[in-house]
């Protein structure tokens, strides 16, 4: 047995969990967000010996704080358990990104982090930080086996019709323009799981897996490859988000850098922080505010509503058509999994491909649950999972140890 522990470091978050594996027990786990806030103080969420969760707050102003902060929780008794960093074996990082080079988790080596280093502006908003995770725990713990575990590595399967744009080739060649993927640790254990609640192999079955939550994508699982998904050469492609756009007209960031006098640096500021579900309704990223503000007569909150779902719809038919049918459709993430009126909407009309939600079902799976919400008569699987990508790079260091 080994004692794994994952760090998932975020924009202003790091998640921790502790595992024993390969019984897949979870020893500690725990959340420090609002890292770097403007009045200095962050905040823990963990659990105490008696399960309950505790907060804290504390002063957090980067991420190696965060990890120092996590280090210490871990050498006192946790869960009813005492765990210290003497008694770590490994550590797993949730990379976001491995560029060309990496397919397959990886031991951390110095060429690693000079690697992601240079792929930074691939990712500007999560790479740095990732790194910086990374270089605080080698910095405690420089004896201890650190692997990567990268999220674009799952979409090395991906057809090249599917990979590259419609660009010049020597764009590919020369720049490495592609489409990479991302969530792809969630959409691994998406897959397995829903194999295993359907009773079928992975490999025998067509899987179309919405990962939404402030960032979302969706891809199509064809019997054991990625036939396609919707984030591209950076996390920013595809779906409408939180704050992030998605797709949209190239010639629109051009025009604004003409006529609004904006930078590269702002338009990019505008597209990922700036847009998506918080740029159309006017009053932020959270689903739960725009869906209470919608049916208080909102109407940007309407509009802002209606637009994601009409991109996730679009998509979720389209994975269909290339597919040629699905077995399942998944659903995770925080709205994915806590947001019954987007699942519904999304899947509204489509019985004529199948898929048909149980509204029973489905407005009483959430809150973590993971469940079935398909009508009884419906041929094609709707599950809503919760993420675990902590347990699947768990998993994969556990494998590769």
């Amino acid at each position: 047995m080994k004692t794994i522990l994952v760090i998932n470091t975020g924009s202003s978050s790091v998640k921790y969990k502790l595992f024993d594996m390969p019984r897949e027990t979870v020893l500690a786990s725990g959340l420090v967000e609002s890292i770097g806030a403007a009045n200095g103080s962050a905040v823990c969420r963990r659990r105490g010996p008696d399960g309950k969760p505790v907060p804290e707050k504390l002063s957090c102003k980067d991420h190696g704080d965060a990890i120092s902060y996590i280090f210490r929780v871990l050498s006192g008794p946790v869960d009813g358990a005492t765990a210290g960093p003497p008694e770590i074996d490994a550590v797993g990082h949730r990379v976001v990104h491995g560029g060309e080079r990496f397919r397959t988790p990886v031991r951390i080596e110095s060429g690693v982090l000079e690697y992601l280093e240079g792929i930074s502006p691939l990712a500007p908003l999560h790479l740095p930080l990732n790194i910086a995770g990374i270089r605080a725990c080698i910095n405690r713990m420089p004896h201890i086996s650190q692997v990567a575990c990268f999220d674009t590595a799952f979409f090395h399967s991906m057809p090249d019709a599917t990979r590259l744009y419609p660009l010049p080739y020597e764009w590919y060649e020369n720049y490495g323009i592609r489409r990479y993927g991302f969530h792809g640790i969630s959409c691994e254990y998406l897959v397995a799981e829903a194999a295993s609640l359907m009773g079928r192999p992975a490999d025998d079955l067509k899987i179309i897996a919405c990962h939404l939550g402030n960032g979302c994508s969706i891809t199509a699982f064809d019997r054991g490859a990625v036939r396609d998904t919707s984030m591209g050469f950076t996390p920013l492609e595809g779906l409408m988000m939180g704050t992030r756009s998605g797709s949209f007209d190239p010639a629109i960031v051009f025009h604004m850098m003409a006529r609004a006098e904006m930078s590269p640096d702002e338009v990019m500021d505008a597209l990922n922080r700036k847009s998506g579900l918080a740029g159309i309704s006017g009053i932020g990223n959270d689903m739960r505010e725009i869906v209470a503000a919608k049916k208080g007569g909102s109407k940007r909150a309407a509009l802002a509503f209606d637009m994601y779902v009409r991109i996730l719809k679009n998509y979720i038919g389209a994975y269909c058509f290339a597919m040629n049918g699905a077995d399942a459709i998944v659903f995770a993430g925080g709205i994915g999994e806590n947001a019954p009126e987007v699942r519904e909407a999304a899947l509204d009309g489509l019985s004529f491909a199948g898929i048909a939600a149980d509204p029973e079902k489905n407005r009483k799976t959430t809150g973590g649950r993971a469940g079935m919400i398909q009508k009884s008569d419906a041929p094609v699987g709707i599950l809503v999972i919760p993420a675990n990508e902590e347990l699947m790079i768990a998993r994969s260091v556990f494998a590769h140890s």
